[in-house]
């Protein structure tokens, strides 16, 4: 019945959505179908996403924004997506996804629907959103200053501009022998 090609590619689908959080839209964001995967990392049942719109997963500003009707436009055309993204799942849980949309065409070229791949990466997410954090307060709170392996000036923030009284020009390239006394630097 079906040929070594389609049996294959039966399998390769399986295979996918085994390990794959995966969603299916029509061109326009319409929701389609979605594995088990998806609707674990999302929070949903099947019943609760079938027929309403992708939207349901964004944010209400960035769902009504231009960037999001291009987001679909884009689609639509036929260009696949692939990024990481923000989404809200079951009562508006903050869910972070490595993802890529992706057009399907009929034989004619015409997109028929959006299939979506996408693994959960909220705990890496939030965890380098909360480094990011850190490092931030740190850089605002404390004088810093970056060096390549030889000594050589990469950057420094405000904070140890101020303090030492450089401008960024004067110190990027130098090496750090600048900041000691010529014997020290000239020293073993």
């Amino acid at each position: 019945m079906f040929s070594p090609a389609q049996k294959d590619a039966v399998r390769l689908v399986a295979a996918m959505n085994r390990s794959m959080a995966m969603i299916q839209f029509d061109p326009n964001g319409q929701i389609l179908m979605a594995n088990e995967n998806f609707l674990r990392t999302m929070g949903y049942e099947l019943s609760e996403v079938i027929g309403k719109h992708h939207s349901m997963f964004a944010e209400p500003v960035y769902a009504s924004s231009k960037s999001y009707q291009q987001f679909w436009d884009r689609l639509g055309g036929g260009e696949f997506i692939s990024d990481e993204f923000k989404r809200l799942g079951k009562n508006g849980r903050e869910v972070w996804i490595q993802a890529s949309y992706n057009p399907v065409f009929d034989r004619s070229g015409r997109v028929i629907k959006v299939v979506k791949f996408a693994s959960d990466i909220t705990e890496a997410k939030t965890v380098s959103i909360t480094d990011a954090g850190k490092i931030a307060a740190i850089t605002r709170a404390q004088a810093m200053i970056e060096f390549d392996t030889a000594g050589n000036i990469l950057h420094a923030n405000q904070n140890f501009l101020d303090a030492l009284g450089y401008g960024l020009d004067e110190i990027v390239g130098q090496h750090h022998s600048m900041f000691v006394e010529p014997a020290f630097a000239a020293s073993v």
